[in-house]
C-alpha cells in the first residue's frame, strides 16, 4: 500500500509550483509587487520573452531565472507588477 502512495506524491515534487509568494533568503517577493521590488530581489533574469494576447498584443513580459538549487523561477510581469510566481525543479 506505501508504495502507491509514494508514486503520485513524486510526481506532485516534480511539477511545477504556482504561488503567490516566493521566499527569497529573509524576504519575500509577493504578486503584486512591483517589477524594480523583483529586480531588486532576484536580480536580472536570465532571460526574458515578452506575453501577448491572442490577438498579439503586448501584455508584458516573462522573466526566467535558473537558481542554484536547481529550481527555475519564473516571474510574469504585467503593467509593471508581478502577475504569478512559477516556481519549479529542472
Amino acid at each position: 500500500m506505501r508504495r502507491y502512495l509514494v508514486v503520485p506524491l513524486l510526481l506532485l515534487s516534480l511539477t511545477a509550483q504556482a504561488g503567490d509568494t516566493l521566499r527569497i533568503g529573509s524576504e519575500v517577493l509577493t504578486v503584486g509587487d512591483s517589477a524594480a521590488r523583483a529586480m531588486q530581489l532576484l536580480g536580472k533574469p536570465d532571460f526574458k520573452e515578452p506575453v501577448e494576447n491572442k490577438f498579439g498584443a503586448y501584455q508584458g513580459e516573462r522573466w526566467q531565472y535558473q537558481r542554484d538549487d536547481g529550481h527555475i523561477v519564473t516571474v510574469t510581469i504585467s503593467n509593471g507588477n508581478v502577475s504569478t510566481i512559477e516556481d519549479r525543479t529542472r
